[in-house]
């Protein structure tokens, strides 16, 4: 997906990323690119791309294994 970052598999039910002045939540997760400008680049099992631009304050998020992805 992308040359700069890492693509990280995952499964996580939702992923919501927590800003100052709201929320933005993602619905099955598979994929995630963190690039090196702290950009996010997430896939969803639905096949569509989203792009979360740094400045969040925390993630949450709601996985089935309940681990840390390495």
């Amino acid at each position: 997906m992308s040359t700069d970052g890492i693509t990280t598999a995952l499964n996580e039910s939702t992923r919501t990323y927590l800003f100052a002045s709201r929320n933005i939540g993602f619905q099955n997760v598979t994929e995630l690119i963190v690039r090196a400008s702290g950009t996010h680049r997430l896939k969803t099992a639905d096949g569509k791309l989203h792009v979360v631009q740094p400045g969040w304050l925390a993630i949450t998020i709601e996985d089935e294994k309940k681990e840390w992805t390495k």
